[in-house]
């Protein structure tokens, strides 16, 4: 079998920051080229982008500013619109006729979803489980805060070039009762943070909500929405569909499961493992999408795991309070 053809793409940004990533050619003229940015190391998603180009798409991975390969600051959640499109621009330059996709899960979902919010030359979005902001992170979807996840997320990802260590499970039950006592900004000072760890993670904890409807109302892209019913972000992904394009009109699908953040993959549940073998697995029915736009618009389609099939069902169009700043 030919093996995808992979080398380096750097990126030169406005203010002359060079982010670091790879293309992964498609074996054959590409439909299209998936984009995806992310804070986790894009050489970890290389096997993703050699995936992605076996079934005909190009795969650019890149490291968000500030990460691994990636010159610059990190500052999560502040500059991913201006370089994700300055990555397109890079995209256009070099093939001008290959349609861009954004495409990523979690953090990378939001890198995704600003890319496109803010460019229409990306003529498709895929967000799998997506951080929609800072807010979105740092409260639930019924204004409960979540310190601990917060904490431990910003210790390993939230300030360095490259992970840092997690936090060990003692010093995360201190971290936990100084919490519940003081708040977490005292768990976060009596973790050893400096002053510009501390700056930044007071500034999570007063980011403001999205409202779904006005921040992506112009987008124009079609969006395919992934989520899980056991995913903490799961309220959020199902107001982005809903309010997605509110203005333009375009429009969205969703897939959903039982599945948490990691959809399922290496489940050791058996009959999640058995329906995935039976019916195909979420990455299935993404290629479905991209290749043939099924599920269609206004549709959600989901993943029965008792009789092992997907099945649809319209997709609810109401966005919630949530979704919309509101509480």
């Amino acid at each position: 079998m030919t093996q995808p053809a992979v080398s380096p793409f750097p990126v030169s940004t406005r203010d002359d920051v060079v982010l670091g990533g790879w293309l992964v050619r498609s074996v054959g003229t590409a439909r299209a080229v998936v984009l995806v940015r992310t804070p986790y190391d894009a050489r970890a998603h290389l096997p993703l982008a050699t995936s992605l180009a076996r079934h005909g798409f190009d795969c650019l991975v890149q490291d968000v500013r500030g990460r691994y390969s990636s010159a610059g600051a990190w500052r999560p959640y502040a500059t991913e619109a201006r370089d994700g499109t300055d990555t397109v621009d890079a995209l256009h330059q070099r093939c001008p006729l290959t349609p861009v996709v954004a495409y990523g899960a979690s953090y990378a979902a939001h890198t995704a979803l600003e890319t496109a919010r803010t460019d229409p030359r990306v003529t498709r979005v895929v967000a799998l489980v997506p951080a929609l902001g800072a807010h979105e992170t740092a409260y639930s979807a019924d204004g409960t805060p979540q310190h601990l996840d917060r904490l431990g997320w910003w210790a390993i990802h939230g300030f360095a070039r490259e992970d840092e260590a997690a936090l060990a499970p003692d010093v995360l039950r201190t971290a936990a009762a100084v919490t519940d006592r003081d708040g977490p900004m005292a768990a976060a000072a009596r973790l050893g943070w400096d002053g510009a760890r501390l700056d930044a993670f007071r500034e999570l904890w007063s980011a403001p909500a999205l409202d779904v409807p006005d921040h992506f109302g112009d987008a124009t892209a079609p969006l395919l929405v992934v989520t899980g019913d056991a995913d903490p972000f799961d309220t959020y992904a199902r107001g982005l569909a809903a309010g997605w394009g509110a203005r333009s009109g375009v429009g969205s699908a969703l897939v959903s499961g039982p599945w948490g953040h990691d959809l399922g993959i290496g489940t050791t549940d058996t009959a999640l493992r058995a329906a995935y073998d039976a019916a195909g697995s979420p990455g299935r029915i993404i290629l479905r999408w991209l290749t043939h736009a099924e599920p269609a618009p206004g549709q959600e389609l989901r993943l029965d795991v008792a009789a092992r099939t997907w099945s649809g069902r319209p997709l609810v169009t109401t966005v919630p309070a949530t979704a919309r700043g509101l509480r």
